[in-house]
């Protein structure tokens, strides 16, 4: 790979680890703020509160809302899949095999990430990059052994679910990829987070809808501004990757998560860190540059659509 073609990765790489150290923050946060508030109204009122704000933004800075009629299912289950039903069942399926053991099972987000790329995309799956996926696993691996509380016992329903949130997640980035040729960042974004909660409504109203009129105005604000920040531009950053990257490596930069989880944790409440963890997160950093550098996907920003731009 030349200098160049590097270069022009650095950008994108950058770019969609935003998402997986802001959701170290957002761990942190929603730890706190679950006390308050279940995690399906959470969910619902998160993906609410960033739908609207950046369809107003959408509509201020495009003059208009651009998506077209051929592209709203696929705005739909990109929706569905990355916010509406990923968050939930993320949510349910920690619960039910808690933080160790889901963050393990969540690991495999860049094995199941390959194999749609090979499948979709016809990118093929070299020794490369298996190896560079299978050490980004070891690595969580390696940071969830080196954790005193870690506990790898749990239900077989909450591992199917976290193992169904995980092929979520990567379903919805290789929706997301074509929409990257058509549509701005912004647009897609604000696309995705309103089929989300379109999508979470009914289970939002079926459930404890009273809970939200329960929160301190404060507790909004706080919701309102993590959700913002750690959530929507976070995926606004993520989406830019995922339209210039092959899904392997954005998938692969998922596994970021639980190392930056235990880095803001040490930060916040000074909770030292061991050998083990550290060792494992420069495991999954050393596989994430090893697969960024040698992915050279056939599907591109500008190529993954048969059909050209319209002008909006």
């Amino acid at each position: 790979m030349d200098l160049q073609t590097t270069d022009k990765k650095i950008k994108p790489v950058l770019a969609a680890t935003v998402l997986p150290v802001a959701g170290g923050l957002d761990f942190v946060f929603i730890e706190y703020i679950s006390a308050y508030i279940d995690s399906v109204s959470l969910v619902f009122l998160r993906l609410a509160l960033i739908a609207i704000l950046f369809l107003i933004v959408l509509k201020i800075k495009e003059k208009k809302l651009p998506f077209q009629k051929e592209d709203i299912p696929r705005f739909l289950i990109g929706g569905a899949l990355g916010s509406g039903l990923y968050y939930i069942i993320e949510a349910i399926g920690i619960t039910l095999t808690g933080a160790s053991l889901s963050s393990l099972l969540f690991a495999t987000v860049p094995l199941f990430g390959m194999i749609g790329d090979a499948i979709v995309y016809k990118n093929k799956i070299t020794k490369v990059k298996l190896l560079g996926v299978l050490a980004s696993i070891a690595g969580v691996a390696v940071i969830l052994m080196g954790a005193e509380e870690g506990d790898f016992s749990g239900s077989l329903l909450g591992i199917i679910l976290v193992l169904i949130a995980a092929c979520c997640w990567v379903g919805y980035t290789i929706v997301a990829k074509p929409l990257n040729n058509k549509y701005s960042i912004l647009a897609m974004t604000t696309g995705f987070f309103t089929a989300g909660a379109l999508i979470d409504l009914p289970l939002f109203l079926l459930y404890h809808p009273e809970h939200v009129l329960q929160l301190t105005p404060i507790q909004l604000i706080l919701i309102m501004a993590a959700a913002v920040l750690l959530i929507g531009i976070s995926q606004l950053f993520y989406l830019y990757g995922v339209g210039r990257l092959a899904v392997t490596t954005t998938a692969i930069m998922m596994n970021l998560l639980p190392f930056t989880a235990v880095i803001v944790t040490w930060i916040l409440f000074g909770t030292l860190l061991n050998t083990m963890q550290l060792l494992g997160g420069a495991v999954i950093i050393a596989s994430i540059t090893i697969v960024a550098l040698a992915d050279r996907p056939k599907v591109g920003a500008k190529e993954i659509s048969s059909s050209k731009p319209k002008k909006q």
